[in-house]
Order: structure tokens, then C-alpha cells, then sequence
């Protein structure tokens, strides 16, 4: 197979993380996210990926490049105006079009371990022009509900359902395989929904649209919410799929990068991370499930416990930052609070004696 990774938006919900970042960029347990997405497809076989992108294109090209990094090949699908989710599959297809195989579809801010392998081979036994990846969810009324028979094929969509809509809780994860034929039915160059206007078209046609239900780990990070849990997850080992390393297993699940400069006063709990290059000072305390990105400076008796740090942060001494998420660059003063919640975008300075 290949594969297309949406990744267009404008990441809106996860703001101000994203305001000089695409979604699928922002680090993931020091990783960039879309690392997640290209291991999974490696590990299914998937060598050949096409990003389909509007919003800053130059900006992932810059990161990603060839993709020869990251094990795969990549390529770039651009668009000149938003053409919607299926609008921007039809503008990749000049990447994955002329074969037989199927095409395997993503959406650039899902953080899952899901079984493609498994998937296609579902699809292929029912005949299936389409099939969607289903995610088992308790509340169901933000997402897209689908319905399906006890053949596997899909009867009804239902958008964003009112909890007395919600007759199912298979919703639609964002994870999908075409065939060949499915690009066709896409008109060239418009705006056009996969969700909204593609998927119940082709079911009104009568064309075969398949269900998987799959009870793989799924996780839409768009929010700082669910960005921060996701990384809680990655920590617990939860998440049994990582770009490099093992997933997080056993006691003492630290792992502490390269040349960095730990007091020997220090307190650092587990589990949690601390990336390459960074200092922690004279009885400064990194609690449980702290992630801290690259040449990350903790001054003497700050304490952080819970909390997403990007790079070169400066945390001042005695300061205290409990359950937030602090973009790259940013000062926090000598003995400022940052409270369970808050979200600093990239080079915020927080003063002194301050409480956020």
C-alpha cells in the first residue's frame, strides 16, 4: 500500500501551540507527531506516504523533506485554497493512482497504534470500495457516528450526534483504505467532505462501504487536553508503538537524553522525560509525568510536576509549574506559579512572583 496523511488544517483547537507550527508538528514526548504517523505505516509496510497540505506548506517541507530520515519516501500534495477532507485526497491521487493496491488514509493529528495490516485485509475480503476505521469512544457527540450491520458494512452516518442520537459508540477515528476506483467519484478540484458529502453519496449509489471496528489506541490530540493526556498515555505505556526507543515499561521509567547537567540535589521522579541538553538546578524537583524538550534550563528549587515543556525554556528559580503546556522559548520568573491548565505559547515571559 501507500498512503495519504491529511495534514491541512490549521490546528485552531490547539492554539497558541500551533500559531507558528502545523499540528502534526508539535513534539510528541520530544518526538515531532508526525513521526508517530510515519512508524505505524513502516511498520504495516508502508514505505511510500504523500502529505496532503495547505496551510504552510514550505513549513513541513523544510522539516520533513524526502523523508529518507524517517525510513519512508514522501511527497507533497499542495493546495492553493482549502479543498476539504476529501477534496485534499483527490488532490494526492497523482501520488497513489495507477495501481491496483489500495490506498491507506490518515489524518495528521491521530495518535494510534492501529492495525493497517489488518484493516486491509478486511477490506479487500468484503470487497469493499471504501472502508472506514471505527474507535470505540464513551462520549460519542463530538465525532462522526457510524453505523454498521453484522456484515461489517456501514447502514448510516451520523455527525456529531445529541447524546440521544448516540445509538452506537463506534465512531469514525479518521483512519481509512480506498481503492482506486473510490478517487473517481471525487470531483477535481472542489471543496468536498469525505464525512459530509462523499462517504453517504457512495452509500446512496450502492457502492460496498465498509466498517472495522478496531480496539487499537486511538487518539485525537487536537486540543491541549488530549495533547496533554496523549502524552500521559505515552508515559504509562498505553501506547504500545513508538518511533524509536521501547514503549515504557517497569520501574524506573526516566529516560534522560544527552549532556545534560543534573544537580546532584536534584529530584526526579518517574516516569517522565528530559531531553538532550537540558540543566536542573540545586534541589529543583522534576515530578511524575513531566516531559521537558531540548536545552530546557530549571533553576534551583523550581518545582514542575505534570507538565508539557517545549525547548530552550527557561523555568526560574523557586518557580512552580503544575499540569500545563509551555511552548518553545518561554521565561517563567523566579517564583511564578503556572497553574494545572494553562497553555503559554512559544517565547512567553512570565514575571516574577507571577500566577497564571
Amino acid at each position: 500500500m501507500k498512503a495519504i496523511i491529511l495534514v491541512g488544517g490549521e490546528g485552531t483547537r490547539l492554539r497558541p501551540l500551533t500559531l507558528h507550527r502545523l499540528k502534526s508538528m508539535v513534539p510528541m514526548a520530544g518526538r515531532p507527531f508526525l513521526e508517530y504517523q510515519f512508524a505505524l505505516l513502516r511498520r504495516h509496510h508502508v514505505r511510500e506516504i504523500t502529505l496532503s497540505i495547505c496551510h504552510k506548506p514550505d513549513l513541513i517541507r523544510r522539516a520533513f523533506g524526502s523523508g529518507k530520515k524517517y525510513g519512508v519516501t514522501l511527497h507533497y500534495a499542495t493546495e492553493d485554497k482549502p479543498l476539504g477532507t476529501a477534496g485534499a485526497i483527490k488532490n494526492a491521487e497523482r501520488y497513489v493512482a495507477g495501481g491496483r493496491e489500495p490506498v491507506a488514509v490518515l489524518n495528521g493529528d491521530e495518535l494510534t497504534d492501529w492495525d493497517f495490516t489488518r484493516m486491509a485485509a478486511f477490506h479487500q475480503k468484503h470487497g469493499a470500495l471504501i472502508t472506514i476505521g471505527l474507535t470505540w469512544i464513551a462520549d460519542p457527540t463530538s465525532y462522526g457516528l457510524v453505523l454498521f450491520n453484522s456484515r461489517g458494512r456501514v447502514t448510516r452516518f451520523v455527525e456529531k450526534p445529541s447524546l440521544d442520537e448516540a445509538r452506537s459508540h463506534w465512531i469514525n477515528s479518521g483512519l481509512y483504505i480506498f481503492n482506486p476506483r473510490a478517487f473517481t467519484l471525487i470531483p477535481e478540484g472542489a471543496a468536498y467532505s469525505a464525512e459530509r458529502e462523499l462517504f453517504p453519496n457512495v452509500l446512496k449509489q450502492g457502492e460496498c462501504v465498509c466498517a472495522y471496528a478496531g480496539r487499537h489506541y486511538w487518539k485525537d490530540i487536537g486540543t491541549p487536553a488530549k495533547y496533554h493526556q496523549a502524552h500521559i498515555d505515552i508515559l504509562e505505556g498505553r501506547l504500545p508503538m513508538l518511533p524509536v526507543g521501547t514503549p515504557w515499561r517497569g520501574k524506573h521509567r526516566l529516560r534522560i537524553g544527552r549532556a545534560c547537567r543534573l544537580h546532584q540535589t536534584a529530584r526526579l521522579y518517574d516516569p517522565g522525560i528530559i531531553g538532550d541538553n537540558c540543566q536542573v538546578g540545586e534541589e529543583a524537583q522534576i515530578g511524575e509525568f513531566a516531559v521537558l524538550g531540548r536545552r530546557v534550563k530549571v533553576e534551583p528549587r523550581a518545582v514542575l510536576q505534570r507538565c508539557v515543556i517545549w525547548d530552550e525554556v527557561v523555568v526560574g528559580e523557586g518557580a512552580r509549574l503544575t499540569g500545563c503546556l509551555v511552548g518553545a522559548g518561554c521565561r517563567i520568573g523566579r517564583y511564578a506559579q503556572v497553574s494545572p491548565g494553562a497553555v503559554l505559547g512559544d517565547n512567553a515571559v512570565i514575571p516574577d512572583y507571577s500566577q497564571v
